[in-house]
């Protein structure tokens, strides 16, 4: 196992980490800030980016920071489902039993949102999945003219698809009350690098494991991508550990590379 091999605490890069654990890049940061104002200030933002650049990531970092009767902070990833289906699991989600009809669903949102101890923010991970009338649904639960503030916050956490989704004009509504928005670009060469060095270091590992090199090669071929990143430096750490080798160099990441084509 690689983890001997190379004397880590644990695994350097696997997927799910703690909110403490994730890299704090200038990325995560800026997306902090603009989601910070929402819970502040605002009632819809849009997070967008491809997949396994770091969305999750920073919804994670963010609900960390949500503590305290301030906030209630709801997360729903499974976005798929239909629009009654997802009204349902966000009653379940806040302690109620679904009620009949979609009418009495609304009801029973906006009475929790209006119970809330602390503002009611929903988290939509996931949300290019949504149909087009789910976001009818959402649009519908924050646009009451007669409360003097919004009955609640709603971040939509998703894929590009989500963008042009919203540039529709049958959601023109909605989008027009999106306040923040805010696209989560890959990593830079110079990110990618830092980000190695960065896990390894936080696993007792050494910066000098992966040559310069190396880590510039895996940019290239990752995009800059997190989740490709962590499956490459895995894979790597894997070959380089049954080698034998005390580092990972250009060749084994070579090596890697041709375990990574698809057929």
């Amino acid at each position: 196992m690689f983890l001997t091999h190379f004397k880590f605490t644990s695994q350097p890069f696997a997927e799910r980490l703690s909110a403490d654990a994730l890299w704090p890049d200038d990325r995560m940061q800026q997306g902090l800030s603009r989601l910070r104002h929402v819970a502040e200030h605002a009632t819809v933002a849009l997070v967008t980016g491809a997949s396994g650049v770091g969305k999750s990531a920073l919804v994670k970092r963010f609900l960390h920071e949500l503590s305290g009767p301030t906030w209630h902070p709801v997360y729903l990833h499974l976005t798929h489902l239909s629009a009654t289906g997802l009204l349902k699991l966000l009653v379940s989600k806040l302690g109620e039993v679904p009620r009949l009809g979609k009418h009495r669903l609304f009801e029973q949102i906006l009475e929790k949102a209006h119970q809330a101890e602390g503002a009611l923010l929903v988290i939509l991970d996931e949300a290019h999945l949504l149909d087009v009338d789910a976001l009818t649904d959402i649009r519908l639960l924050i646009s009451s003219a007669l409360d003097d503030a919004p009955p609640l916050k709603v971040v939509l956490v998703g894929q590009e698809p989500l963008r042009q989704t919203l540039r529709q004009s049958s959601q023109a509504a909605l989008l027009s009350r999106i306040g923040v928005r805010y696209h989560l670009a890959p990593l830079s060469k110079t990110q990618t690098a830092s980000y190695i060095d960065f896990q390894l270091k936080q696993v007792g590992g050494s910066e000098k494991l992966f040559e310069d090199s190396t880590k510039a090669l895996i940019h290239d071929y990752s995009g800059g991508i997190p989740r490709q990143i962590n499956n490459l430096a895995t894979a790597s750490l894997l070959l380089a550990s049954a080698e034998n080798a005390p580092r990972v160099s250009e060749s084994i990441l070579q090596q890697t590379f041709h375990e990574f084509q698809m057929p």
